[in-house]
């Protein structure tokens, strides 16, 4: 098979890289070249990988101890702004790209890879739904007049919703296996379902590591976008003291991991990729988002919900619907957190629907599948 040149954009908006590091991993394994085009926080983990890395012309780095929907100088570009399309084009020609895959919700970039007479694939990071009548459905209206003006200087028409925004592109990838698709009418006909995409779990010895012992282990994260999360963290990680658990917290850069006051069976640090812990884990609290969801029940680990905003209800509604954790909302404290988990933990049923979403996942093959299936559209 001869190698392609593939160009994977995103922004990191949290949840949106873990599906692009997982396609790129099969993609190198498969000989590929793969280059990475997002914003500089994102260098490292696309080098990591043996990616090439290409910054964004004119989006910097999100700002870190402020929500997303605060940085609307920046987020709206991101969404909406000509730039990074411009930044998609060049990119294509200088490295003569033979597929474009682009984050769903960059409207920019995915109407700048409509124009390149080139294989386009929508990466979805969110389920359908979300496009469609919650979150990111919800914001189309103040989105609409940007993402058409960008569309009208790349010479295209304008569109009425997300919907349309994906439809000249010749797949949509979800990020989630068809078992856990929220319910919605219409679903297109180019979506695809492969598992979950979550990179692989390989092992590194600089990894912090859950506290000694044979008790359950608890991997907690609550996203790496802020969210205002200091108190529920601080809340968790006192639950959790008061339970015969090890508990691996991950602040995930929203808080300082030395400040946090911890019993010697609870380890606070910055940051640790779900994938390469979740082996060791019993049950995961989680905002909601879908990357650490998708991680979590990618192996089979029943979780603690507790959404933010976002999309993470409607994930965790999934959680629920189908069995595998329990959800916690508004301002919980420590005695209700403790609660939840002693109840994930000593119920078998919770452990095995989530078993057996993760068995569902592997069989719709995962990355590799996928990447077969944008091979498909090549050759």
């Amino acid at each position: 098979m001869t190698a392609k040149r593939f160009l994977l954009v995103c922004h990191d908006a949290g949840g949106t890289v873990p599906p692009v590091l997982a396609l790129a991993e099969s993609l190198l394994e498969n000989g590929h070249d793969v280059s990475i085009l997002s914003q500089p926080s994102v260098r490292g983990r696309a080098q990591e990988l043996g990616c090439a890395f290409l910054a964004f012309s004119r989006l910097p780095n999100y700002e870190q101890g402020k929500p997303l929907e605060e940085q609307i100088e920046l987020t709206l570009p991101a969404l909406t702004g000509k730039s990074v399309g411009d930044d998609v084009v060049a990119a294509t020609g200088d490295l003569e790209a033979d597929m474009v895959v682009v984050d769903a919700n960059l409207g920019g970039a995915l109407a700048a890879a409509e124009t390149l007479g080139l294989p386009s694939v929508v990466l979805l990071h969110s389920m359908y739904r979300t496009f469609v009548d919650t979150w990111l459905g919800e914001i189309w209206p103040f989105l609409a007049p940007d993402i058409n003006q960008t569309r009208r200087e790349f010479g295209l028409d304008g569109v009425q919703g997300w919907p349309s925004v994906f439809a000249p592109h010749d797949r949509l990838l979800s990020v989630v296996p068809s078992v856990f698709e929220a319910p919605v009418v219409g679903l297109p006909g180019s979506l695809r379902h492969f598992g979950f995409l979550v990179p692989s779990a390989r092992r590194a010895d600089h990894v912090k590591a859950f506290p000694p012992g044979d008790q359950p282990g608890v991997l907690v994260g609550l996203g790496t976008t802020y969210q205002h999360q200091e108190g529920l963290l601080r809340a968790v990680v006192e639950a959790l003291g008061g339970l015969e658990v090890r508990a691996l917290v991950t602040t995930g850069g929203q808080g300082d991991a030395d400040r946090i006051r911890a019993t010697a069976n609870v380890a606070v640090t910055d940051f640790v990729p779900h994938h390469l812990v979740l082996d060791e884990t019993d049950v995961m609290v989680a905002h909601g988002g879908l990357g650490s969801v998708s991680a979590a029940l990618a192996f089979g680990v029943p979780l603690v919900c507790i959404p933010l905003g976002r999309d993470q209800p409607l994930n965790t509604e999934r959680v629920i619907e189908l069995g595998a954790g329990v959800a916690l909302f508004g301002d919980p404290g420590p005695g209700e957190i403790a609660s939840a988990v002693s109840q994930v933990l000593d119920e078998p049923n919770y452990r095995e629907a989530a078993r057996s979403i993760a068995e569902a996942s592997r069989s719709e093959g995962g990355p590799a599948a996928a990447v077969a299936e944008l091979e498909g559209l090549l050759y």
